[in-house]
Order: structure tokens, then C-alpha cells, then sequence
């Protein structure tokens, strides 16, 4: 019997079948909740009046790529599993993890909660995953039974293809679940920000795209045991380079302190023997405006977020601001037009929740609901 199942209120109980059922989960970076709102979605629709929709899915604190996706695949916030951003510094291993880093991607000592795909292999189901995060690391010794190392280029439709073929395996090597992700509208959404023609045409792509992907999943012959989820990791807002806050025009000890991250929030440790500015740091960043700014021991609960590697202080810029520092910068405008980090609370952060298949209630609304609470 598959282990991976949904909150049981999204679930027929699985008894009325003999077959075992099948999971595919498809996760569109960056799709906000509110997209289809803006042109037609056909094959979206599909799924919400054939099976269950929720009006968003909430994303953990950051609400970035890494985080969330991990989140969704352990049922646990950054506090648990470790991965508290796209890049952070872990300090028990003394080194910096990076997306843009295969080594430290592929490391399993930065994976601290077990994923669902480890969970299923250790029980004797199979797992695959395209490009899913953690399963390019042999977390607990544990890897899924196909993955691939990702590759930004490989077409979308290759990747349909081979969820395909991996569906088309003998009973005995087939995966009942399998992990899928896509770039979009994320990649659209940064570059050209949520306004205009671009992220229109980008929505109407992954449309067609999941209608391709369906049709081809009815080819199946375990199309009738397959039981779709279609998630986002996160949402997106625009930024623009009216609303930078460059750190340097508020602190006056920049090279006194390390600041981890830039965008929608930054962490900050004081440096070895630089103590003796905190009280005044503290201070300084409290009149940064259009942010909060929190010590570590005053970091909001309902962000699940401290753990042993979190900063001495937590500085949160208000939505559509845009943290950095002229180091970082590097250049005098902001390049990028739509950005998300932000507080989950904020509904332009949020993403979307569909589920459609035979273990599935159909046409079903549900409200938005925390992404840990997909797997049980």
C-alpha cells in the first residue's frame, strides 16, 4: 500500500480498491495563486472540477524555492529541516550551501528531516524524481530509485516524456511516485514581474503544458490507480528599483558584521570581537524603513525558522522592498522585476493546490492550507 497520502479529507479511502495507487506530484515554480484569475486555464480547470482545488497554498517562512519545496516533500518547517534558504550558511559544517553549488546540493549532512521519498524506499515502494530538491542527495544513505541531476535546459516536455517512460516500466520497477518540477512561471516572474503581457503568455504556456502532460498520462495503463497533486512552491510581487534598501545607508559598521542573503530578507552576525556594536546596530536597524528586524530570540514563532544556524538578527523588508548592499548590488538599479521571500501571511505569497484521481473527492473547494500538511 503506498504510504504517501493527502490530509484524509482530500482522500476516498483507499479500501474500495484493490489496486495500488499511484502518485505523480508536479510542482510550476513560483505559480501564484491568483494567476488563473487572469486568463482562461482550461486544463487547470479540468483538474479543480474533476478533483480538489484550494483557494492557495500557504508557503513556510522564506518563502523561497529550496525551502518550500523540501518543506512540501517532508511535511516540516525550515526550524526541522535545515534548508533555510536557496543559499544559507550552515555552522555546524562551517560551509555555505548554494542551489548554484552541486556539491553542497548533493551533500546530505545539510538535509536534516526525512522526505518522503526516502520514507517510501525504506518501506519498499520506489520513488523518481526531475529535478525535485534533496533527491540529488542520498539522504540517510536513501536515494530515490531514478533522479536526475538538475539541468535547467533539458526541455519541459523531455521531462514529461520521461515520467512517461518511468510510468511504462515493468510492475517491478516502476516508481509509485514520482516528483516533477518546472522553472515556470518563476523564471517569467522575476524577470518581468507580475504586470503585463509576458507573465500572461508564460501562464497560457504551463496551461497547455499540463494538458500535455495529462493527455499523455491517460495513455497509461495506470492512468485509473494515478492520483495527480499540482502544486507551486511560493507566489510572487513586484520590485522595482524605487523600493532598494541598500544596508550601507543605514549601518555604520557594514564591515563589522556578516549579512547572509539579500531580496526580500537578510540575516546578520556580528563578527568576531564586534559585539560592542550590537546595541547600536540593533538601533540602526530598527529605523531602516519599509522592514521588521528582529533579534534571534525574538523571531516570530509562527515562522518555524530558528535553528542553530539562524543569525543574530532576522531583518524582513515589507513586501515589494528589496534588501541589499552596494557590494552586492553591484550596480545601481535593481535587474530584477518580481521577487517572493516574503512573509507567507502575505496572499500574493501564496501558491496553488490542485488533486485530481480515483483516491481523490472531486469538485471539492477547499481554503488555503499550510504546504507541510500535503504529506502525512
Amino acid at each position: 500500500m503506498l504510504i504517501l497520502i493527502l490530509q484524509f479529507i482530500f482522500f476516498i479511502p483507499l479500501e474500495i480498491s484493490a489496486e495500488e495507487p499511484y502518485v505523480l506530484m508536479v510542482s510550476f515554480d513560483g505559480f501564484r495563486y491568483d494567476y488563473m484569475d487572469w486568463v482562461d486555464t482550461p486544463n487547470f480547470d479540468y483538474f479543480e472540477k474533476r478533483g480538489v482545488k484550494a483557494d492557495g497554498l500557504i508557503p513556510v517562512f522564506p518563502s523561497l524555492t529550496f525551502p518550500n519545496h523540501y518543506s512540501i516533500a517532508t511535511g516540516s518547517y525550515v526550524a526541522t529541516h535545515n534548508i533555510s534558504g536557496n543559499s544559507f550558511y550552515d555552522k555546524s559544517l562551517k560551509q555555505k550551501y548554494s542551489l548554484y553549488n552541486s556539491n553542497t546540493v548533493q551533500d546530505p549532512r545539510f538535509y536534516k528531516a526525512e522526505p518522503i521519498w526516502v520514507t517510501a524506499e525504506k518501506q519498499g515502494i520506489r520513488s523518481a524524481s526531475f529535478f525535485w530538491v534533496g533527491t540529488e542527495a542520498p539522504i540517510k544513505g536513501v536515494s530515490p530509485s531514478i533522479f536526475k541531476y538538475y539541468n535547467g535546459n533539458i526541455p519541459f516536455e523531455t521531462r514529461i516524456d520521461s515520467v512517461i517512460t518511468w510510468f511504462r516500466l515493468e510492475k517491478d520497477k516502476r516508481p509509485q511516485l514520482i516528483l516533477l518540477y518546472f522553472s515556470e512561471p518563476d523564471k517569467t516572474g522575476h524577470e518581468y514581474g507580475v504586470e503585463g503581457e509576458r507573465i500572461i503568455e508564460t501562464i497560457r504556456k504551463m496551461d497547455n503544458l499540463l494538458g500535455n502532460l495529462h493527455e499523455k498520462l491517460k495513455t497509461l495503463e495506470i492512468y485509473s490507480q494515478l492520483n495527480i497533486i499540482i502544486t507551486s512552491d511560493h507566489g510572487m510581487t513586484d520590485v522595482n528599483s524605487d523600493r532598494l534598501i541598500i544596508l550601507d545607508d543605514y549601518m555604520s559598521r557594514v564591515e563589522d558584521i556578516y549579512i547572509n542573503g539579500n531580496g526580500s530578507h537578510v540575516q546578520l552576525d556580528h563578527k568576531k570581537g564586534g559585539f560592542d556594536y550590537a546595541d547600536k546596530l540593533f538601533q540602526e536597524l530598527n529605523r531602516i524603513p519599509h522592514t521588521l528586524v528582529w533579534k534571534k530570540s525574538e523571531i516570530p514563532k509562527r515562522f518555524n525558522f530558528v535553528n542553530e544556524n539562524t543569525g543574530d538578527y532576522l531583518l524582513l523588508a515589507d513586501e515589494g522592498w528589496f534588501i541589499s548592499t552596494k557590494s552586492t548590488l553591484k550596480e545601481e538599479e535593481l535587474s530584477l522585476r518580481g521577487m517572493h521571500g516574503y512573509d507567507p501571511q502575505l496572499i500574493n505569497m501564496h501558491g496553488i493546490f490542485y488533486a485530481m484521481g480515483p483516491n481523490i473527492n472531486s469538485g471539492l473547494q477547499i481554503k488555503s492550507f499550510e504546504n507541510i500538511h500535503i504529506i502525512l
